[in-house]
């Protein structure tokens, strides 16, 4: 499966909007299938976007926008104003 930027942009706005701390399951993106969102969220917290909570993958644990997360959404958002 390939990297979707517009996929990952909409998670790191999901994960902002809804605030400090979500669970894996209860993010859904109209359509894109979990097994899409699953591999998004590890590529995210693989490059430092999301922290994972210890049980996050297993649906129990939370999962948060990082400070490195914050500013590239807001490089994206500072790109649409232009």
């Amino acid at each position: 499966m390939k990297r979707d930027m517009v996929l990952v942009r909409k998670l790191l706005e999901f994960i902002e909007a809804k605030g400090a701390r979500l669970f894996k399951g209860s993010i859904q993106i109209e359509g894109y299938e979990r097994e899409q969102i699953t591999l998004h969220l590890y590529l995210l917290a693989d490059a430092g976007f999301i922290e994972l909570g210890q049980d996050t993958l297993a649906d129990k644990g939370p999962l948060v926008l990082t400070w490195k997360g914050c500013d590239y959404l807001d490089e994206l958002k500072a790109q649409d104003r232009k």
